[in-house]
């Protein structure tokens, strides 16, 4: 499949996006072996800032397709208007847990809930099959810095 500069940009900018999710996941696992163990608290806390902030992000993404959908699809649109309010109401939650492995498990249901609305828009052809393998890619890195972090931390 061909791709256009558009999504090439896109794929990079996502690409850019997960920079924070891997630079506090080092951060927390060698943190303790390079003398920067007093920077381990604050790489934890950004990680859930920045995961809350990148779930509400991608809530509003599907806001958006929502907007872009409601004259040719106005149930799917619906549907999306009242499921894409849910990631940022559950990162908002997240950023009152305390960094614990509940709230880690936290982070992966929310990235994870975002992902099958996006399969779920993908299957009713809402969204283009290259979005989709986008997130996909992205939402696997981000979760798996996740996994790490929480094993690290």
């Amino acid at each position: 499949m061909q791709t256009t500069p558009t999504q090439r940009l896109a794929f990079l900018l996502a690409y850019l996006g997960l920079l924070p999710f891997i630079a506090c996941t080092l951060v927390l696992l060698f943190g303790a072996s390079v003398q920067m163990d007093m920077y381990r608290p604050l790489a934890l806390q950004a990680l859930t800032t920045y995961a809350a902030v990148i779930v509400s992000f991608l809530g509003g993404i599907q806001w958006g397709v929502g907007v872009v959908t409601q004259e040719q699809q106005p149930q799917t649109a619906r549907s999306l208007f009242l499921l894409s309010i849910v990631p940022s109401l559950l990162a908002w939650a997240m950023l009152f847990l305390p960094a614990t492995i509940r709230a880690s498990s936290w982070r992966f249901f929310c990235l994870g809930f975002v992902w099958v609305i996006d399969a779920l828009l993908l299957l009713q052809k809402v969204i283009p099959a290259w979005f989709f393998k986008l997130r996909s890619i992205v939402t696997a890195v981000a979760i798996g810095a996740l996994i790490v972090a929480l094993i690290a931390a």
